[in-house]
């Protein structure tokens, strides 16, 4: 509560049917009745586990002030446009007490037969992956995103419509520069709260960049009013121009794609034509979601599989098997694409049911791996999906290792570590892939327990021009060796780069110097370059926890 004379404690009532009616309005740990003057007239609830006091004591104490000062804001410009009858929320905000700051979520209903308004205030618990906002109170397009995912799988649960609104504000960056700083810096941060009093779930809207916005709603129509607000901040000078895109709440994963679209292309030719643009868009993405799911369905791609080699004899240490789909080339595109539409599940289970048949033709001693998205391994059900499917066959998942390509970052490690631990319990070898190509590496070093890393290939065709890329690499090689971890380098291409990295201490290799990938698991015969310690095709012992 903030400083000043106590209030006046007006004498607590017992409220009316409507109120009661409004106070059920939603699931609530806390309910307080607002009057005109923005004083509570009553609570009830556990206002103990928010405030660490009873929510009777906060009869006669004005509302705002339980509003943690950083979203104050916020709630003032709820507070401006909510109508009678309307509801606004639920907004994640803090709530103040004796203790500090708590967490919550607010919703907000204006009575209809009255100027009050009730208040209903939940517990909030932080989730792994909550929006960062900057200091204004707005997201960046990749966090909006992920927002606009989440509220999509909630928007299809609860039947909820949903809207992405691209705004512009010509001029808005002219009159913030002709503005002394701490005021423009005021502007922005109430323009910021004005967008997402207006949003569905509160979720804050995206910068996008040259006086572009994109904010989710669930109600159609109703700019004007938006407009209008701009302006009594802004001023006149700021003009507001949007385009509207109707989403499919029952398709969050072609949703999503068709957003992404969608701000591409305003951020290049603003809302007007992104929302031109949009059908057309989502349309194409209907139609590349039936194409992939047809093409899984009917199997309509093959693997093919490549040797990975132990560098000090040549030996086959294990295959990898890579996908091919109609038409040739590399898959990145097509697994971008069924990521986006959330297709890759299904994906990933069927190459790992095709590598279960491969290893059942192929002798005992030939292991394969299985590319798996990092999106997979966090999907609920993959893990139980891949366990079904080797359940009956439990000698082969020794010679089947997952590996998890970062094509996707993961975004809860510690959930991620106890995915791969199920699968290693069960005999699977997991192996970490593109290590080493961003800066999420040594986190995943320290919080996921795997048996193999592979070296990310752009970071092996480097060595030569980076002299301090081979320091970085060798002292890598060398933890992973005392932590038990094997290394694998990929792109070898010559014998050059294979006696390098060997020497870095990588033990495994795999590139064009050892074999193409072929429709068998085959090692090509031994080039004279190459040392015959072993004999062709011969495999190494492969336990987990130990240095491949």
């Amino acid at each position: 509560m903030s400083g000043g004379a106590a209030p006046v404690r007006a004498p607590s009532r017992a409220p009316s049917v409507v109120q009661l009616l409004a106070f059920v309005f939603a699931s609530a740990d806390m309910v307080l009745d607002i009057g005109p003057d923005g004083r509570v007239l009553f609570g009830t609830g556990a206002g103990g586990q928010l405030l660490g006091r009873q929510p009777e004591t906060l009869v006669g104490h004005k509302f705002i002030d339980l509003i943690d000062a950083g979203d104050t804001d916020l709630i003032e410009a709820v507070l401006n446009d909510l109508r009678a009858g309307e509801r606004r929320g639920p907004f994640q905000v803090g709530i103040s007490g004796p203790g500090g700051v708590q967490p919550a979520m607010l919703s907000l209903f204006q009575m209809p037969e009255r100027s009050g308004l009730a208040a209903a205030v939940s517990l909030w618990r932080p989730s792994p992956a909550q929006v960062r906002v900057d200091a204004t109170g707005l997201t960046s397009r990749e966090d909006f995103e992920s927002a606009a995912l989440s509220l999509l799988k909630h928007a299809e649960q609860t039947g909820s419509p949903l809207h992405v609104d691209l705004l512009e504000f010509a001029g808005l960056a002219p009159t913030l520069a002709a503005m002394e700083p701490e005021a423009a810096e005021t502007v922005r941060r109430k323009l910021a709260a004005v967008l997402r009093a207006a949003s569905y779930g509160g979720a804050p809207a995206a910068d996008l960049g040259d006086e572009r916005f994109a904010m989710l709603r669930s109600t159609p129509g109703g700019l004007d009013a938006l407009a209008q607000r701009i302006r009594e901040l802004t001023g006149p000078g700021v003009e507001m121009s949007s385009g509207e895109l109707v989403l499919d709440p029952s398709s969050p994963g072609e949703s999503l794609r068709t957003i992404r679209y969608a701000l591409d292309r305003c951020i290049e030719d603003g809302p007007a034509a992104a929302a031109q643009g949009f059908e057309a868009a989502l349309r194409q993405t209907v139609a590349d979601s039936n194409r992939f799911k047809d093409m899984v369905r009917e199997g309509r791609f093959e693997l093919v599989y490549q040797p990975v080699v132990e560098l000090r004899t040549r030996g086959v240490h294990h295959y990898e098997a890579l996908t091919r789909f109609e038409g040739g080339g590399g898959p990145a595109a097509t697994i971008r694409l069924a990521e986006e539409l959330g297709l890759v599940v299904e994906f990933d289970l069927a190459v790992v049911q095709s590598v279960v048949a491969a290893l059942r033709e192929s002798p005992i001693d030939v292991r394969i791996a299985a590319n798996v998205s990092a999106f997979s391994l966090e999907a609920a059900g993959f893990v139980d999906g891949v366990l079904a499917t080797t359940i009956a066959f439990p000698a082969l998942r020794p010679r089947l290792l997952l590996e998890v390509t970062e094509s996707h970052r993961l975004s809860d490690l510690a959930a991620a570590n106890t995915q791969i631990q199920r699968l290693r319990s069960a005999g699977h070898v997991v192996c970490l892939d593109d290590f080493g190509a961003g800066s999420a590496s040594l986190d995943y070093l320290r919080e996921l327990e795997a048996d193999i890393v592979k070296f990310d290939g752009k970071f092996i065709k480097q060595l030569d021009s980076r002299p301090r890329d081979a320091t970085l690499l060798k002292r890598l090689a060398e933890l992973c060796g005392e932590l038990g971890i094997g290394t694998v380098a990929e792109m070898i291409e010559n014998e050059d780069t294979a006696q390098h990295v060997a020497g870095l201490g990588v033990k495994l290799g795999q590139g064009w110097l050892f074999g193409r990938p072929g429709p068998r698991p085959a090692m090509p015969p031994v080039t004279s370059a190459t040392p015959a310690a072993r004999r062709q095709g011969a495999n190494e012992t492969w336990g987990r926890g130990r240095s491949a």
